[in-house]
């Protein structure tokens, strides 16, 4: 491929997808509609096979040194009582990584620091307004006026992604309520005072009440800080007014009151957290075409992933490899578009149906969820 790959969003997949095509000596650039990076977002879970996916990056050692690997787990009930033995993840290394636990920003920064590393162009406050194909390249345009083209465009814009609806236009792929809303925090541990001890530890606790799991764990070996999230099923969507239009001091101190007799000092947590992001959560249904003309999407903006299966990051990642992997290896890209499509389906509609695991925390068949990548050739070599 002579001409440029342009991909709208320097998220993770964005970011990763850029790195790899410098990998196959594909040239892209990169168009990010915020002003800047900055200390935003909450946490990740990574699993084995995203984490395999940095490693061919060269990222590994990065990763470990800004990262909590998630190898033990205590699930429990609002009184403290274990819904399960506590779960030790016993693995070799050099086998199967352990899932790890990091924050937005550090994982952006990695990723950001190789891009400038590498010598990839990013454009920032870049808001895409249209694209349209002509005979052998694509026409980019942006609300600021300006303009570019390339060979292809990859959507890499998140769940609200703007690629994905000018590519699938309404009334396909609809945005809709996902039936839960979430709260993501993190916590400076010296505000925790007598607590502190109880939430970081090495230990990732998991709690269950009623309608919602609540999650707590370091994500970094040495940061002051730690992360939480709370995801809630909740059948209809709470009115605006009482959910984005709600200040945050009222948000934070009515979901602390929720937890005034828990066992667990989660009341506290909530109160003294720092950053505090609520987020009502929207989905669309399962893709059955990933790309449309020179178009083609990855990440979020593809599989408006279920925070229950907690593989969003992961199937990003994956998708970035994937991906950057075909168009190196076909010269036409509608061939590669029709292989990544083809070959990463399946996994996909695995990631789509996991999330019922911790909805209903049903464990039979467990080798129908896709918490460890099993089938999923990560490697960048050619097959």
């Amino acid at each position: 491929m002579g001409e440029k790959v342009i991909i709208v969003g320097g998220g993770i997949a964005g970011l990763s997808m850029s790195l790899f095509l410098k990998k196959a000596n594909i040239e892209s650039v990169i168009y990010e509609q915020a002003p800047a990076f900055g200390k935003v977002g909450g946490h990740f879970v990574i699993h084995p096979s995203g984490l395999q996916v940095l490693e061919e990056l060269g990222l590994g050692e990065a990763i470990e040194k800004n990262s909590h690997k998630l190898i033990d787990f205590k699930v429990m009930d609002k009184e403290g009582n274990p819904l399960f033995e506590e779960i030790e993840v016993d693995t070799e290394e050099e086998e199967m990584p352990p899932l790890i636990n990091i924050a937005r920003f550090h994982l952006i920064d990695i990723l950001y620091q190789k891009v400038l590393q590498e010598g990839i162009e990013i454009n920032f406050g870049k808001r895409l307004k249209s694209f349209k194909e002509e005979t052998d390249y694509i026409n980019v345009s942006f609300e600021d006026g300006t303009e570019t083209k390339g060979k292809v465009l990859i959507g890499a814009d998140g769940v609200r992604s703007r690629t994905r609806s000018i590519l699938f236009p309404f009334p396909n792929y609809p945005l809709k309520y996902s039936g839960k809303w979430a709260v993501y925090g993190m916590v400076d541990t010296s505000k925790l005072g007598e607590h502190e001890e109880f939430f970081t530890s090495e230990q990732s606790l998991m709690y269950f009440h009623d309608n919602f799991n609540f999650f707590v764990s370091k994500h970094h070996p040495t940061d002051k800080e730690i992360s939480w999230s709370l995801i809630v099923n909740e059948e209809r969507k709470i009115p605006k007014k009482d959910f984005e239009a709600k200040s945050i001091e009222d948000f934070k101190a009515d979901l602390a009151n929720q937890f005034k007799d828990w066992d667990a000092p989660i009341k506290h947590l909530i109160v003294n957290t720092d950053d505090f992001i609520p987020k009502q959560l929207f989905r669309i249904d399962l893709m059955t075409k990933y790309s449309n003309g020179r178009v083609a999407l990855i990440g979020d903006a593809l599989h408006t992933a279920d925070p229950n299966a907690g593989m969003g990051t992961t199937l990003g990642l994956e998708d970035a490899l994937y991906l950057s992997k075909m168009l190196r290896d076909h010269v036409d890209h509608e061939d590669a578009f029709y292989f990544y499509e083809y070959d990463r389906k399946a996994r996909a509609e695995k990631v789509f149906k996991s999330a019922t695991i911790l909805d209903n925390l049903q464990m039979e068949n467990f080798d129908d969820y896709a918490f460890f990548g099993e089938g999923l050739n990560v490697s960048w070599e050619k097959v």
